[in-house]
């Protein structure tokens, strides 16, 4: 048995994985870190960036006393509570903390520091794996913990195209501006809903409030019962990957349109249909149209796909051989 420390949790992952470890016999702290001014805008969040350093000083002191034989963080900039505690960590990136902080100065140079310390890199998504160059030898790929029974027990495969979400944040860096032009087409057609949620939201909601029902955030244990209301899904249409949210469609049987780079899954693609423009989008949703069989055969493949690359059984197996090899 293991003492293990998980610090900070991102999208409900840590709290998976504390599960899973525990399950498997190992004793498991979870250690949340505070998270003042996280959504404040620059150059009011370097101010909060400071704060929140200082305020990692008990979690800091927590991993030099606690004698872990894995220290587990995610969330690469809050990798600095390991520096701070001096004690070898393994950290965990989920996409921007990687991408878009090497864009930035400050977070650029805490990003790259808490790198070089990792003992581990952990990437969730395969096309994180170009931002870590010179630390691929560190890299391991882990993907989100999602299993198929627990999202979504026993759904039903749809049996036609009329309700249809754009499950995805509104933000930019998800390509939302390929997806909405496809509104005043598909409008007529079936109903189409979005969340409210990400910076473009306000926006869109002004622009397409019309033609599409905004709705507000779903509690993660619902989020299986939420899509199984949709007989198809649109994803993020940008990074070429299947996120978290995309990998949740796909886990309650709901046929899923993205921007899918399938060079990133060369072993194995994802039975998803891909589309990156607004055309295309209409295109794969009136090819769907009135084809029962392809939309049972997507719903069963998808959560098969999921349950083999993100099963908690097969994310507990690449946790623990990347703690103790």
């Amino acid at each position: 048995m293991a003492r293990i420390a998980l610090v900070h949790d991102i999208a409900g992952v840590a709290k998976i994985q504390a599960r899973l470890l525990r399950s498997a016999g190992h004793d498991v702290d979870e250690i949340a870190l505070p998270r003042t001014g996280a959504s404040w805008r620059w150059p009011f969040k370097a101010f909060a960036l400071a704060l929140r350093v200082l305020g990692y000083v008990p979690a800091a002191g927590r991993l030099r006393s606690g004698r872990y034989d894995v220290v587990h963080i995610h969330w690469l900039p809050v990798g600095i509570v390991g520096v701070m505690a001096g004690v070898p960590f393994h950290a965990q990136a989920h996409g921007s903390d990687l991408h878009q902080n090497l864009r930035n100065p400050m977070l650029r140079w805490v990003t790259r520091l808490v790198l070089r310390r990792a003992k581990i890199v952990f990437y969730v998504t395969p096309n994180l794996l170009e931002y870590l160059k010179g630390f691929e030898s560190k890299a391991r790929l882990l993907p989100n913990p999602v299993e198929p029974r627990e999202v979504a027990p026993d759904p039903s495969a749809p049996a036609e195209v009329k309700k249809v979400v754009i499950f995805t944040r509104l933000d930019p860096v998800k390509g939302v501006d390929r997806i909405f032009p496809a509104v005043d087409e598909l409008a007529g057609r079936v109903e189409l809903t979005a969340l409210d949620w990400g910076p473009l939201a306000t926006e869109y909601k002004h622009r397409y409030g019309g033609q599409v029902r905004f709705v507000g955030a779903v509690p993660h244990e619902q989020i299986g019962h939420f899509l199984q209301g949709f007989d198809v899904a649109i994803g993020q249409m940008l990074q070429g990957i299947l996120s978290l949210m995309e990998l949740e469609a796909m886990a309650s049987g709901r046929p899923l349109v993205t921007g899918l780079d399938a060079d990133l899954y060369r072993e194995d693609a994802p039975p998803v249909i891909r589309a990156v423009s607004p055309s295309e989008i209409v295109a794969a949703l009136q090819g769907l149209t009135g084809e029962p069989d392809e939309l049972m055969r997507l719903s069963r493949a998808g959560r098969d796909w999921v349950a083999r690359h993100h099963g908690y059984a097969h994310h507990l197996e690449l946790l623990s051989a990347a703690y103790f090899s």
